[in-house]
């Protein structure tokens, strides 16, 4: 014996309360995250965090340039062939020449925390066990505001 049950409307309550992949509620939880994932990233200049972190869809938060990578992992990187660091470029700084293949070293950053407190490596990680209780809450208060408008 077979029973097919079948609700209708269900994939329409499910756009009316946001939570599709699009909805309302994942994009609450984007933002969310990405003003308190700040707290965790290197800010030296403010540049990465300010203007190269992004929300880049209502899933996805991006964070570009060159540096990023290395910053996340938190480890020294060095040129892969020479296993050297970067050379010092008057009036630019240190720098790696354009086309440098480099290699994370085991040696760790040491990560400025006079603006950001928190920074270091793998800030959504860290942010996520210190505040994700408090995300869950946010998110479940934004819920329950909604309940009304079905």
């Amino acid at each position: 014996m077979r029973i097919r049950v079948a609700v209708p409307g269900v994939q329409e309550l499910i756009q009316k309360k946001g939570l599709t992949k699009d909805g309302d509620v994942q994009m609450f939880l984007t933002m969310n995250i990405n003003r308190r994932i700040g707290r965790y990233m290197p800010h030296l200049t403010g540049v990465t965090e300010t203007k190269l972190k992004f929300i880049r869809s209502s899933t996805e938060i991006e964070v570009v340039g060159p540096h990023v990578h290395y910053q996340y992992f938190g480890k020294k990187m060095v040129n892969s062939k020479t296993g050297k660091g970067p050379a010092y470029i008057p009036g630019i700084g240190f720098r790696y020449r354009r086309g440098t293949v480099l290699k994370a070293t085991d040696i760790p950053l040491q990560y400025t925390k006079t603006h950001n407190p928190l920074a270091g490596p793998f800030w959504d990680k860290r942010m996520i066990a210190a505040e994700g209780k408090a995300i869950k809450a946010d998110t479940e208060r934004h819920i329950a505001r909604r309940k009304g408008n079905v």
